[in-house]
């Protein structure tokens, strides 16, 4: 598991995205040290002359910066278990396409809520995100009723069905432009073939029990009519949320699902070129020396930003032993591999005791755009605490949302400075998502590729911006244009002082 991006090291980087979110530090140049001698001029790394008085020039070090992860606001519940084969509901996984909201979510029917692997996937849709509507005369009744079941249950067939994730492939077929990934249970019988035809795609042998889990997949071409994959796609243990998704820069089909160390929950990733054949996974986050001591991860919540390509989130939910609940934080990456925490990463808490989800958060997958200049994920909240006797009804489901582009701040509680790396984009002009106090401004300088300020576009020529802004374009003597002509790649010289920072977009 190679990351692309470690070849990545000579300027101008291409903004695949065509933006600059402040998630972490991918952007920012970390500038180079400098030693002036009495004429400000460098010295020489080797001399073999005495050395003159020297002194430190910082250059285009940064300084006075840091990042900081933004809690999220938390809607009342939108969807909740009502009818008669939704006994607990979990695993949300939101889509949007042509401007309508589709809810793939996982139901327990009441009479296996202790445990069981026939649970069902069920669809809603909504217009909004707020309101939303099952689907009627789905693929699969229940007690003879019609229903929003359109897998699981008999369709999955004798392997059953639990901790399902849902995505659109658009690298694939038509008759396949959704797949599903999600936990089965093989009986001893099938574990041992499937052993025998793969021996490196099983697991912990010999398994625990009778027979052996593994994960495997169904594609269909509208999201309602299942076909299940004839053979597991490996042979692994992941009981919780599996999320996947094809990775166009990869041109990989990329799954996150749960591993274990030494006896803890973790998070592990595998990637494949044919989705029905996966290799195991590796461990990429596990609890390390940063959690408390019965801390541990339980699922992942893998999504990306919503339209970027490269800006990949994972909104995991700690399980803490000692209170027995779920709590979820926020990692950032590049490329899906590499991963980092931005400071203060609890960016979802349980309700108070009583509340409606008292008992834990736990995100769902798939980030998308909510009206009123939002962005949200779906998230399960649960009245009880996570190993708490269960009695169904269980489990509801409501928006964990930020302000668009406000996930991760770019912060500077009083004077900053910093310039990004030279960057290739589209666009002639340079729009800011800020926000500053009553005493802050802030001001962008263009930098050319030799890292000069261009005439013109000096911090001196920048009209300061000042307030509360989710899209504002900067100007330079009232000028918004970056350059005439088609644009240069180019760095941008921030100057910031009690101001957040969330994202550079460039329009026009």
């Amino acid at each position: 598991m190679r990351s692309p991006l470690q070849h990545e090291n000579s300027e101008p980087l291409e903004l695949r995205s065509n933006l600059i979110l402040f998630h972490d530090w991918r952007y920012v140049n970390h500038g180079y040290p400098g030693w002036l001698g009495p004429d400000d001029k460098p010295v020489p790394l080797f001399n073999a002359e005495p050395l003159p008085a020297i002194h430190f020039s910082r250059g285009d070090i940064p300084f006075g910066l840091r990042l900081r992860a933004l809690p999220a606001g938390k809607t009342e519940p939108f969807l909740s278990p009502e009818m008669p084969w939704e006994g607990i509901i979990s695993a949300p996984t939101i889509l949007r396409e042509d401007g309508r909201y589709r809810l793939w979510y996982e139901s327990v029917p009441p009479t296996m809520a202790g445990g069981g692997g026939a649970n069902f996937l069920c669809l809603a849709e909504s217009d909004d995100g707020l309101a939303w509507r099952r689907i009627e005369d789905a693929v699969l009744p229940y007690e003879g009723a019609k229903t929003n079941i359109v897998y699981g249950g008999t369709l999955a067939g004798p392997w059953g069905y639990h901790g399902g994730g849902v995505f659109v492939d658009p690298h694939g077929p038509a008759s396949e432009r959704f797949k599903a990934i999600y936990l089965v249970e093989l009986s001893k019988q099938e574990a041992e073939a499937y052993r025998d035809k793969y021996p490196d795609r099983v697991a912990g042998w010999p398994p625990r029990g009778e027979g052996m889990h593994a994960a495997a997949g169904a594609v269909s071409p509208d999201g309602i009519h299942w076909t299940r994959l004839p053979e597991p796609l490996v042979g692994h243990l992941s009981d919780t949320h599996n999320t996947a998704s094809f990775d166009p820069l990869l041109g990989k089909y990329v799954w996150f699902c749960r591993t274990w160390v030494l006896g803890r929950r973790a998070i592990g990733r595998a990637e494949t070129d044919d989705f029905r054949r996966f290799p195991l996974p590796e461990t990429i986050i596990w609890p390390g020396a940063d959690v408390a001591t019965t801390d541990t991860w339980y699922g992942n919540g893998k999504t990306v930003y919503p339209g970027t390509i490269d800006w990949h989130l994972l909104l995991p939910w700690r399980w803490r032993v000692a209170e027995d609940r779920f709590f979820t934080h926020l990692l950032t990456s590049p490329d899906g591999i590499l991963w980092g925490a931005p400071p203060d990463n609890l960016v979802l808490r349980p309700g108070e005791f009583g509340a409606w989800d008292a008992g834990g958060t736990v995100s769902g997958c798939g980030m998308v755009e909510l009206p009123g200049n939002r962005v949200g994920v779906p998230y399960v909240g649960y009245r009880i605490p996570h190993k708490y006797p269960r009695r169904p009804p269980l489990g509801q489901f409501a928006w964990a949302w930020w302000e668009k582009d406000r996930i991760v701040a770019l912060e500077a509680a009083e004077e900053a400075e910093f310039s990004t790396w030279i960057v290739r984009f589209r666009g002639n002009e340079l729009h800011l998502n800020l926000r500053t106090k009553h005493t802050g401004t802030m001001r962008v300088e263009l930098l050319g590729p030799d890292r000069r300020p261009i005439p013109g576009r000096t911090l001196a020529d920048c009209d300061p911006i000042c307030g509360n802004h989710l899209d504002v374009a900067v100007t330079w003597r009232g000028d918004a244009r970056l350059a005439t002509g088609e644009p240069r790649p180019m760095a941008f010289h921030v100057r910031m002082n009690h101001a957040q920072l969330f994202s550079i977009r460039f329009n026009g």
